[in-house]
């Protein structure tokens, strides 16, 4: 019994550290040639899930998730249990960006929903998130053509959806 005691704070800790999401991975090229890799967000689950949880220190300014959709719609985002700002960049389905929302503020928790920042809708087919202090993301510009290399078990998975 004194070693089960002992033992859940531990237990505790490590279920609280948040890292990155245990995503499939792929690279992504911007128009000034930067490679970042992304985190590809495929399921509603995974949609759901996004950044929420993860750590400034645990995602990098080269880093990004892709929210990777079948069709083209408005596209909703907000940001409860989020710990750092971020750029949000609407493309279309051939990775061109067209419109831009910068410097979504963070919300630590899911309490007062009231109070979680949404950005506005937007027409588009994918969404890309980035750190808003990320000097790449902060050279994406509408117009630009990003150029996404999907491994190969992204595109098994992304045939499958």
């Amino acid at each position: 019994m004194i070693k089960l005691l002992a033992f859940l704070p531990l237990l505790f800790l490590l279920s609280c550290k948040s890292t990155k999401p245990e995503l499939l991975q792929s690279k992504l090229t911007t128009a000034q040639g930067h490679t970042v890799t992304i985190y590809l967000a495929l399921t509603l689950t995974e949609q759901e899930q996004g950044l929420s949880g993860v750590q400034e220190q645990d995602f990098k300014d080269n880093e990004g998730m892709l929210f990777y959709y079948k069709t083209a719609g408005e596209k909703h985002f907000w940001m409860p249990d989020t710990y750092f700002n971020l750029d949000l960049f609407f493309l279309d389905h051939n990775f061109k960006v067209l419109d831009i929302i910068r410097n979504l503020p963070h919300y630590k928790g899911r309490n007062n929903p009231e109070l979680i920042p949404r950005a506005r809708g937007v027409w588009a087919q994918h969404v890309l998130e980035m750190k808003a202090s990320s000097q790449i993301s902060q050279g994406i510009k509408i117009g630009d053509q990003l150029k996404v290399e999907f491994s190969s078990k992204a595109e098994e998975a992304i045939k499958k959806l």
